[in-house]
């Protein structure tokens, strides 16, 4: 008997009381009144993401419905248990994790991958190649099918550069994910059902990604595992939103896997459940299916050099912080070039109003990856706003805009402060972290702002209040943080009158003295004392017929 995706107890789910259970996936709508589900819990939290994103590509595929009227309805009313199940039953035979048949993201076509060595079980996780990154090297031996099941959820979504041939997930490698948490400030875990259905796209937002008569689970491939794989070797093709599904966004297949099981009972070395039958090892093949000008639904995207080129967004060194924010939820002329999660975008423009969210938050996850190499694995969580008046809207733009430039101009010059400090401008190495710094001093500052005047009566006078009152926040913190990082307690001569010369500076800067202090008003709407002298010396300035 297969071991089939759609029945088996194979997720790990975390309730609001805490408690964790391994459950089937018609059991996320389980006890709704109660204590509900609240997010999947398992052993790693690149599992958890990546698992998450499947299920709202698979509610999607199995209930399509039609428009947001329909949306809304599921909403308010989640469906049973078994109204759940039946809608995964009507779905494809496409999640059987083992078997001779077509196996749940894996090779259709086992004798293609024959010749291929067995590698072992471990190298099915992205991170297997960094020690201290989730898990030890050579650890883990076996695999339950549950863990093997979420092991091949993460690869094919994140799929990094694995060498010549091993093609990258649907939006490159280490890919920056992006979804609606619809928590409230009375309940701060929203239920496991309405994260994923927050973000479920129905038939009209499908037909928008591809052709019109594309969006139906026959009408093109929507799991590319059930057919032969698309190769893209010099004798294959790259893969289009125009040859499949617009679906397989979610369930893309870029690398070619079998993995091989053996009849024994045993502990999973990653969950430490045990299982009657384990993944010891699978076979591989280079030159699966190469995804080309895709536009995935939860990922962020920015303007690349061709014309009408939107690339995806990867994890960064540093993370994601209110730097980010705005590009994050909204399209807007104050992040040119940038462009939010489809989902994202539309829960706030058609969703979060009718179903009384105008606050929520965004989760965003990923890892951040240099080619092959994974250095981080990234998780923040952000709030969100959802203004009904356009005005409003515009103007808690502007506003971030505004504190964002300022921010950018201060982390430029403490950077070139503590450059000057500690090495006489001579920097021996990177010195972004300096900049990271500045703005995560910052960050408990900006959200609670935001909030505040997100609820303000007259936005714009509120505005302007916040703008004046960072102006100090940003100096005293960025102050601070130089004192940190450039004391004044050095026994070296040279280095003490450059501490205080540099510091000096900084202050002269941070009070709006020189080009950069004055862009650092400019950006807050204040006037700066140079422009203050500027403007008392045309007043002052005496006319030819009142000199002597």
């Amino acid at each position: 008997m297969t071991y089939d995706l759609r029945l088996a107890e194979w997720l790990p789910l975390r309730r609001r009381s805490g408690a964790t259970e391994w459950r089937s996936i018609a059991s996320i709508v389980s006890d709704m009144n109660g204590d509900p589900f609240v997010s999947v819990a398992s052993p790693r939290p690149d599992f958890d993401g990546a698992v998450t994103e499947f299920l709202i590509g698979l509610l999607t595929a199995a209930f399509m419905v039609p428009a947001e009227p329909e949306w809304r309805s599921l909403w308010h009313t989640p469906p049973s248990e078994s109204a759940l199940q039946a809608r995964l039953d009507a779905l494809p035979p496409a999640f059987d994790l083992d078997g001779d048949g077509p196996r749940f993201l894996q090779d259709f076509s086992p004798e293609d991958l024959q010749k291929e060595a067995v590698e072992p079980i471990q190298e099915l996780l992205l991170n297997a190649k960094n020690s201290g990154l989730f898990i030890k090297r050579e650890t883990v031996k076996t695999m339950s099918r549950p863990a093997a099941a979420m092991a091949l959820i993460t690869l094919q979504a994140y799929s990094t550069a694995g060498g010549r041939g091993y093609r990258t997930s649907v939006r490159g490698g280490g890919p920056l994910t992006t979804i609606v948490d619809p928590r409230r400030h009375d309940q701060p875990e929203a239920t496991l059902w309405h994260v994923l259905w927050a973000n479920v796209e129905t038939v009209q937002q499908l037909a928008q990604r591809g052709a019109a008569d594309d969006v139906t689970i026959a009408a093109k491939v929507v799991f590319p595992w059930l057919a032969r794989t698309r190769v893209s070797d010099p004798n294959g093709a790259n893969t289009t939103p125009s040859d499949a599904n617009a679906l397989q966004a979610y369930f893309g297949m870029p690398r070619r896997v079998r993995i091989e099981f053996a009849d024994r009972n045993g502990k999973c070395d990653v969950t430490g459940q045990s299982d009657e039958r384990l993944a010891t090892g699978f076979r591989g093949k280079s030159y699966g299916v190469n995804y080309e000008g895709w536009r995935h639904p939860l990922s962020p995207y920015y303007a690349g050099k061709q014309s009408n080129e939107l690339l995806p967004v990867h994890g960064q060194p540093g993370g994601v912080g209110w730097r980010d924010w705005l590009s994050l939820l909204h399209a807007s002329d104050a992040a040119p070039g940038k462009a939010p999660a489809l989902t994202i975008a539309h829960f706030g423009a058609s969703r979060a109003e009718r179903v009384g969210m105008s606050v929520y938050a965004i989760r965003v996850f990923g890892y951040d990856a240099s080619n092959a190499k994974i250095r981080a694995w990234i998780a923040s969580t952000l709030p969100a706003f959802a203004p009904s008046d356009p005005e409003r809207l515009a103007a808690l733009m502007g506003t971030v805009q505004a504190c964002v430039a300022a921010t950018d101009s201060a982390a430029y010059v403490l950077q070139s402060a503590v450059a000057d400090a500690l090495h006489a401008g001579e920097a021996p190495g990177d010195l972004s972290y300096v900049k990271a710094a500045a703005w995560r001093v910052t960050e408990d500052w900006f959200y609670p702002a935001i909030d505040g005047l997100f609820g303000a009566a007259d936005i714009e006078s509120a505005s302007r209040e916040l703008k004046a009152g960072y102006k100090s926040v940003l100096g005293d913190r960025v102050l601070r943080l130089f004192d940190e990082l450039a004391p004044s307690d050095a026994t070296n001569p040279d280095v003490l009158r450059r501490v205080i010369r540099a510091r000096f500076g900084l202050v002269v800067t941070l009070g709006g003295g020189g080009k950069i202090g004055e862009k650092i008003f400019t950006a807050l709407g204040l006037v700066s004392p140079g422009e203050t002298r500027r403007r008392k010396g045309v007043i002052d300035k005496p006319t030819k017929q009142g000199a002597r």
